[in-house]
């Protein structure tokens, strides 16, 4: 942590690639389903091009799975260490859907991300990270939090559900810390509850909430759900979620 390394960084890691393996397939039939039971134009994914159908897509993974055509030994170990160049390749190489392939992965591997947080994270106390990425898997920041009356900001990693405090005034995405470059961006009636940080600097983002306790690791992703109409401001605004420099 002090080369500014996640803890996680270089590890050989441990899966139990079995247990991993029959979760993404069971999130891949709960994704077939959804979209069979939902009109396609109502539930478009951002990064499919019109002509292809979720479900399909989502059935194509399932099928490779259950026929053990896809080697999730592979690239499991990667992603949960933020590289996710083998996933791209064996998808790819099987005609399927990379992103997809991804979120079904990462999703996957949550449980055990968030294991090995529970466990790593006592031994950080005490040590200081000013990143805007996660300190035990590298993932970048989620969601931020404002906590009791004092108004703290801590960050969250949506992989892990890792917490770790940030400077108030400082980019998340760029480490920026030029108040003319922060500005906040907010729906009408929620500035006090839910905003977005922008940058005019890295013109980054990141969507902050008020939250007097921590969010549990399991509600983060549907926090990030709940303030999806501020990602439609920041973007509508010409800004996005750059890499974390």
């Amino acid at each position: 942590m002090k080369s500014d390394l996640p803890l996680l960084h270089d590890l050989v890691l441990e899966l139990d690639l079995r247990r991993v393996s029959d979760l993404m397939l069971r999130l891949a039939r709960a994704f077939e389903a959804v979209f069979k039971k939902s009109r396609p134009q109502r539930l478009r994914l951002p990064w499919m091009p019109p002509q292809q159908r979720p479900g399909k897509e989502a059935s194509r993974i399932r099928l490779a799975l259950q026929e053990e055509r896809l080697n999730v030994g592979s690239f499991f170990p990667q992603i949960a260490l933020g590289d996710s160049g083998p996933a791209t390749s064996v998808a790819e190489s099987l005609k399927l859907d990379p992103d997809l392939l991804l979120t079904l992965a990462r999703n996957a591997l949550k449980p055990a991300l968030r294991e090995w947080c529970r466990q790593l994270t006592p031994l950080t106390e005490g040590i200081t990270w000013h990143k805007g990425f996660c300190f035990i898997c590298g993932a970048a920041a989620m969601l931020g939090e404002l906590r009791e009356d004092a108004q703290v900001k801590h960050l969250r990693c949506g992989q892990c559900g890792a917490d770790w405090p940030f400077r108030r005034l400082e980019c998340a995405r760029c480490g920026g810390g030029d108040r003319d470059a922060l500005e906040y961006l907010y729906a009408e009636g929620e500035r006090e509850r839910m905003r977005v940080e922008v940058c005019g600097r890295c013109n980054g983002y990141l969507k902050v909430i008020a939250s007097f306790t921590p969010t549990p690791p399991e509600m983060l992703a549907v926090e990030d759900l709940a303030t999806l109409h501020l990602d439609y401001v920041a973007q509508g605004r010409g800004y996005a979620q750059s890499p974390i420099q």
